[in-house]
């Protein structure tokens, strides 16, 4: 039990928040947003994974303690790395550790004005929306649903953790065999067997369970970054426009490839991921870099294209394609070629991914 809870606050939390502060002073924030800290943060985390994975289980077949203790020590570096720019940021701002302090104290109180200055309609909404995630979650977590899928790639997740052998026994036989580059380079699967190895939890609980009590309230916080673009913060669209993506998400069960259904019965595929939440943070990287254009939103645009190649193998070339027909009409829109070269120079780690896959 204490390492399941170790383990979860590390993976989930520690990691997340720290290495999310790395990207606060790219994005100008004159107040830190814990949503945009915690979102920026945990997709840093899958890019590390990512970066380090491959390279590993390339060269070493046995590679999973490897793979899990350099995640942790270069998550952990990151972390210590993004604690200090934050603290030094507070320190320029000559706020100090005292003010900062102070500032945290007087949080409660700026919350509890924002939350007097909403209107009852807002209020209402904000709880139906809040009712209808936890109605996902629990459903989720409680009517978890098998997938043909799961015989494939949670498996592969299964065979990570208790052998420590890094995508080379078939899934359906347990026989050896050759590297799988075309599944492989998607390394979601390895990653769900990292996260079962720091808390002690089998990876199918892992992938079943576990994954969509994260990945659910994630994908409606990228939501929330995406309405917060559109809408004013206090708005009542903003509320409105929670509710209706829940009632979208909950009753879009139309066929069996929707987005709504791999969300809710596949939350924890590479496939739903990146349509659900990876695409999703990518629009909201966008609305952020050509309205505002702070270099923090287009560095994170390169790290949610790492975490696209993470998911899928499709994943590299539907997010370059997404972000390069953006940059077009943004071009033509601000009649400026710089804006598309920018959004291009962002998908060099697509081209990269796209060439392994050719030539490896």
């Amino acid at each position: 039990m204490i390492q399941k809870a170790i383990g979860f606050l590390v993976v989930f939390i520690l990691f997340p928040v720290c290495m999310g502060l790395l990207w606060m002073p790219g994005m100008n924030r004159k107040k830190y947003r814990i949503d945009q800290i915690y979102l920026s943060g945990f997709l840093t985390e899958l890019a590390v994974f990512q970066l380090i994975a491959v390279p590993v289980m390339i060269l070493k077949a046995h590679g999973m303690e490897i793979l899990v203790i350099l995640t942790n020590v270069i998550c952990g570096f990151l972390s210590a790395a993004g604690v200090g720019i934050a603290l030094v940021c507070r320190k320029k701002e000559g706020a100090g550790l005292k003010a900062a302090a102070t500032n945290l104290k007087g949080l409660g109180a700026d919350l509890k004005a924002g939350f007097a200055s909403l209107s009852w309609e807002c209020w209402l909404f904000w709880l139906l929306a809040g009712a209808a995630v936890l109605f996902q979650m629990y459903m989720s977590f409680d009517r978890a649903s098998f997938d043909g899928d799961d015989a494939y790639y949670v498996v592969q997740s299964v065979l990570a953790d208790q052998t420590g052998v890094l995508n080379r026994i078939k899934p359906y036989t347990g026989l050896s065999t050759d590297l799988d580059i075309r599944h492989a380079l998607a390394t979601l699967p390895l990653w769900e067997a990292y996260v079962a190895r720091m808390t002690g939890i089998h990876a199918a609980i892992v992938a079943h369970t576990l994954l969509p009590l994260i990945l659910i309230p994630l994908t409606y916080l990228a939501y929330f970054e995406v309405g917060r673009k559109l809408f004013e913060e206090k708005n009542v669209k903003l509320p409105i426009f929670m509710v209706l993506v829940s009632i979208m998400q909950i009753w879009g069960n139309s066929s069996i490839y929707t987005n709504a259904t791999f969300f809710l019965t596949r939350t924890w595929q590479g496939k739903s991921i990146m349509a659900n939440l990876v695409l999703l943070v990518i629009l909201w990287l966008l609305l952020e870099i050509l309205d505002d254009k702070k270099r923090g939103y287009v560095a994170l645009l390169v790290v949610s294209n790492i975490v696209a190649a993470m998911m899928t193998s499709m994943g590299a070339f539907l997010a370059a394609m997404f972000i390069g027909i953006a940059g077009l009409i943004a071009a033509v829109r601000q009649k400026k070629l710089s804006v598309l070269v920018k959004l291009a120079l962002c998908c060099i780690p697509n081209v990269i991914y796209l060439l392994m896959l050719l030539v490896l």
